[in-house]
């Protein structure tokens, strides 16, 4: 009677991880082509689109993505549905980039794993299923959010292939630090918050480097500083002249200086939101913990019996609670409780490496893997444990809300655990697979549902059934409604926005509406109702030196409110006085509910009443 050995079971078993994660990628990865040409977003997405469509020639802008994906955007045509897939591809290409790097390094890492090819792609599907959560609630055209995400992943895949190249004793290649230095230039041009992130994996990449003395330090700082200083070159060249660009950010960061969040009150706001869910998530699954950690440590045959029955329990407890709780469903509206999901899985992976190191340390088990490694080692799962987190600073909601996007880090810091606690009891490794596991079609769930049921800012998938008729919608599919509304106020304007490039003002978080008309901003893309003296102040900016548009061709002016004396004020700035030189095109019940205010001199029919 032949048995199969250890290392063919481990076989099977990464067989059977690349089918399972696999699937659960695909999913994702097909939901998000398909929802490509599905629904459009006025507000955020619309901002996106509009800056986009003028990278250059609107330097106003808060961070200079838009010389990121603005060019993108020229050369598809202005096709949004376009640099969706565009931004799918990069969001699978990065991931699997980093889930090949993380894997590359772990090998070395883990000397008993069998070898064979099937190790790479099995933690590449695992940590490609994981990236599902950038589609978890986000606009789905790309962003600053986006850049940072998948520039922060690209980073640590250099920082491992240094680690590796250290763990081999071979020089770092320089087209890694080369390329290290390229993404930290782009995501500093794309926003300028990510210095922190920046930051934190530098500091990794130094004590990496370290391991091969100060010689290597030095030589990786040198070749990143080249890398930084040719993507400054390209950009000066071939993109944007870095004189016009950083003036025009500089100057819209000046103008919210004053009305934004202060760094002292969003570290409040980072450290309250995430205490609180750090609290919600131990009283949802704080069994599930405490099974894990007993475990880890069980020596005992009758005690790892406990443990096991107590691991089954607080698993189906914790699945019943992301149940009922919706902690499995995308959408704004479910974040808080993804996250308690979420951030559950990885803290059972964080006990069971910290419960494995003690355990071998002190001789209740054997000493495991993990036990064993060195400080680069510790420093790259730390770097990865705090990765999502850190990457989302600067933005002005509580930090899971967008740093869970990079759920993909977690999901390696667990493959990176459960393959080093080979020596613990099989029902900790049992526990923290399925958890894994379980992560893993949670997350794809939540890039399904967060696209098809809860789209950002959007009916669900089975209401949008009307293909667009409009040239700047070309190729997506909208509700009825929004179609025709659409439509409606395009032909009721098209003899004050053709030809293209009409300046429009629309007022608030109608950028969209700008894009959809063929128009242009005046000013900056961004109007939103709590930043009003920040749309005026680029008003009055770029009217400065005189009239940003042609003589006779004045704003138009698109209203969800009362327009403002801000705003009132902001237009003599321009040499326009709103109530002499405008005139309401028609009753707001016939514009679709919206005010359109238009030149006076250019009336060509008689208002409708």
């Amino acid at each position: 009677m032949s048995t199969v050995s250890p290392a063919g079971r481990r076989f099977v078993l990464l067989v059977g991880v690349i089918a399972i994660a696999g699937g659960l990628a695909v999913w994702w990865i097909v939901t998000a082509a398909r929802a490509a040409r599905e629904g459009f977003d006025i507000t955020d997405e619309g901002y996106y689109l509009l800056s986009y469509r003028w990278w250059d020639s609107n330097p106003l802008a808060l961070t200079g993505v838009q010389y990121l994906y603005g060019p993108v955007f020229e050369w598809f045509g202005y096709n949004i549905v376009a640099l969706r897939i565009f931004r799918l591809a990069t969001v699978v290409i990065v991931h699997l980039g980093f889930g090949y790097s993380f894997m590359r390094w772990l090998r070395g890492r883990r000397p008993g794993m069998p070898p064979t090819r099937a190790w790479e792609p099995a933690g590449m599907a695992v940590i490609l299923a994981a990236g599902g959560m950038c589609y978890s609630w986000l606009p789905q055209s790309p962003g600053y959010n986006d850049v940072v995400l998948l520039g922060a992943l690209t980073l640590v895949s250099c920082v491992l292939w240094m680690a590796t190249a250290v763990d081999r004793g071979r020089p770092v290649p320089i087209w890694v630090l080369v390329l290290a230095g390229l993404v930290i230039g782009v995501m500093v041009l794309a926003k300028w918050t990510s210095v922190v992130v920046i930051g934190l994996i530098v500091v990794t990449a130094v004590v990496v480097l370290a391991g091969e003395g100060r010689r290597a330090v030095a030589r990786g700082i040198l070749f990143a500083l080249g890398g930084l200083g040719l993507a400054a070159l390209v950009v000066q060249l071939f993109v944007v002249r870095l004189n016009v660009a950083v003036p025009g950010i500089l100057t819209v960061n000046r103008f919210i200086a004053g009305t934004s969040y202060s760094p002292a009150e969003l570290l409040q706001l980072y450290w309250t939101s995430t205490v609180k869910l750090f609290g919600r998530t131990l009283s949802a699954h704080g069994l599930l913990l405490l099974a894990t950690a007993l475990a880890v440590i069980a020596r005992w045959r009758w005690l790892r019996i406990v443990a096991a029955v107590l691991a089954v329990v607080a698993l189906a407890l914790s699945v019943r609670r992301v149940l009922v709780h919706d902690g499995a469903l995308g959408g704004s509206q479910h974040t808080p409780m993804y996250a308690e999901t979420l951030l559950a899985a990885v803290l059972v992976a964080v006990v069971a490496a910290a419960g494995a190191v003690l355990a071998g340390r002190f001789g209740v088990t054997d000493c495991s893997r993990l036990s064993r490694e060195n400080l680069r080692t510790w420093v790259i799962l730390a770097l990865l444990v705090l990765l999502p987190f850190v990457q989302a600073f600067g933005t002005n909601t509580p930090l899971y809300t967008i740093g869970f996007n990079g759920f993909a880090a977690w999901a390696a810091v667990m493959i990176a655990v459960l393959t080093g606690i080979w020596a613990t009891p099989i029902a900790a490794r049992a526990t923290l697979g399925l958890v894994l596991m379980g992560s893993l079609v949670v997350t794809a769930t939540i890039a399904y549902t967060g696209l098809f049921h809860y789209p950002y800012r959007s009916v669900g998938h089975s209401q949008l059934t009307a293909p667009a008729t409009l040239p700047a919608l070309r190729g997506l599919r909208l509700s009825p409604q929004a179609e025709q509304n659409f439509s409606r106020l395009a032909s009721d304007l098209r003899p004050y926005t053709e030809p293209g490039g009409r300046p429009i003002l629309a007022f608030d978080k109608m950028a969209g509406l700008v894009l959809i008309l063929g128009g242009r901003p005046v000013g900056e893309a961004w109007v939103a109702p709590r930043e009003r003296e920040r749309t005026a102040a680029g008003i009055e900016e770029v009217c400065r030196d005189g009239r940003p548009w042609d003589g006779g061709r004045p704003p138009l002016i698109i209203l969800n409110r009362a327009i403002s004396d801000l705003e009132i004020n902001a237009l003599h700035t321009c040499g326009l006085d709103f109530h002499a030189d405008y005139e309401q095109l028609a009753a707001a019940r016939q514009t679709i509910g919206l005010q359109v205010w238009i030149p006076k001199a250019e009336r060509t029919v008689p208002a409708a009443g």
